[in-house]
């Protein structure tokens, strides 16, 4: 027993194991290995943004390297930590959509960015924002923001940003104005959005309005839905006023083409019965012509003789009634 309990006492004081710990890099992430016990006068460069890029790495397996921290006075006591963390940095696109209307935005609550018009009128906007961070910029983000995601600047200073923006380009007009000027506001946010976190190591490649106006007071959007369904009848009825103009016009000229090509042929019927009567009087007063007709009438009525004397005839002369005679045999 004495020995078993010597063996024991032997096995339990001696120093644990240092057991290998590995961190595995994802595609979609940039790892900085960082030191975190060194010279004291180096701890300035720690803040420097050339000093994380120069602690990036491009492995996708590191090992984290321990040292063994003593903490009594037996050699066994104490336990192994780290000598590096790894910070890493997800390069993932970001994409969100800031609306009121809980179904078409990211999130359920009421995200929409609201602001007022010149003349007060407040109303909301739906925008859409897509960001992410190139490798290049990697160290730029995490030394700007060495504890926060890119999802949760999307919706905080990003969002933040684009509202303030917005507001003072809506600002500047009055509402019936505002509406058609849309493409400028959009302009504003991205002009001023863009490059502030490019400089952040943040690139914004989309940024873009959508849903049109929500107005705070629901009786303004009344107003406009039938002033665009008066505006929309207005603009039917000139369409159907036109179409009937250009049906009467096109009616007009059918009858026109009609009365035109009725008179073409009267016309024509008329020259050719004048010139079919010019050329008989003209042959009329030909002697030839007259001797070829009576020739014309004579072979027709020899055509028709049978050789033979009418049985009939009629005695007398005069308007008073005579009697039909039989002309006797020959």
């Amino acid at each position: 027993m004495f020995l078993a309990v010597i063996v024991c006492g032997c096995m339990g004081c001696r120093k644990p194991y240092d057991e290998p710990e590995y961190r595995t890099v994802k595609n979609n992430e940039t790892a900085f290995v960082i030191p975190l016990e060194g010279k004291t006068s180096n701890q300035g460069k720690l803040k420097s943004e050339d000093y994380l890029r120069s602690m990036q790495v491009a492995t996708k397996r590191i090992r984290i390297p321990h040292r063994w921290n003593q903490t009594g006075r037996r050699v066994w006591a104490g336990k192994w930590i780290d000598t590096v963390t790894v910070l890493t940095v997800n390069r993932t696109p970001v994409t969100r959509e800031w609306t009121a209307d809980s179904k078409s935005g990211t999130s359920r609550s009421n995200q929409a960015i609201w602001v007022e018009s010149k003349d007060s009128v407040s109303f909301s906007i739906g925008f859409n924002c897509t960001g992410y961070v190139k490798e290049s910029d990697a160290a730029k983000f995490l030394y700007t923001y060495p504890s926060t995601s890119l999802a949760s600047l999307m919706d905080t200073e990003v969002r933040a940003m684009i509202q303030s923006v917005a507001s003072l380009a809506c600002g500047e007009y009055e509402m019936d104005i505002l509406r058609g000027k849309k493409k400028e506001v959009i302009a504003a946010v991205r002009d001023s959005v863009i490059p502030f976190f490019s400089s952040r190591g943040i690139s914004i490649t989309t940024i873009g309005m959508f849903g049109g106006f929500t107005y705070k007071n629901p009786k303004i959007q009344d107003s406009i839905d039938k002033t665009f369904v008066a505006q929309q009848e207005k603009v039917i009825a000139a369409a159907m006023f036109e179409a009937q103009a250009k049906k009467n016009e096109r009616i007009e000229l059918e009858a026109e083409a009609i009365a035109n090509r009725e008179r073409t042929i009267a016309q024509g019927e008329a020259d050719r019965i004048t010139s079919v009567a010019e050329a008989a009087s003209k042959a009329n007063s030909n002697p030839v012509f007259l001797k070829l007709r009576q020739l014309e009438v004579e072979q027709e009525r020899i055509n028709k003789w049978d050789g033979a004397y009418p049985k009939w005839y009629m005695s007398g002369s005069g308007d008073s009634p005579q009697i039909l005679l039989q002309q006797p045999a020959q």
